[in-house]
């Protein structure tokens, strides 16, 4: 299975396990690295990998030929997901 994602730290922790074969059962996976805008490239091709991360804006483009996985998601400000805490 072929899989393209950023080597952000958000994503390579994200992907981590599965990438080093870590997940019993799991398919192998052939990674590709490569910045958000090289995968929403990918993405818009018709020849692009089995699973890739892109950005939200992306998607509209691409949903002919991929679906929206119920997982993997970053939230935050500038880059990097958020940690919120409760208020002191």
């Amino acid at each position: 299975m072929k899989i393209a994602y950023s080597p952000c730290p958000n994503d390579t922790f994200v992907f981590h396990a599965w990438a080093h074969g870590l997940i019993p059962g799991a398919p192998p996976l052939e990674v590709t690295y490569a910045d958000i805008d090289m995968t929403n490239r990918l993405a818009a091709g018709t020849d692009g990998p089995d699973i890739l991360k892109i950005s939200c804006a992306a998607l509209p483009w691409v949903l002919d030929h991929y679906a929206l996985l119920p997982c993997g998601g970053a939230l935050g400000r500038g880059c990097g997901p958020l940690v919120l805490t409760a208020g002191s």
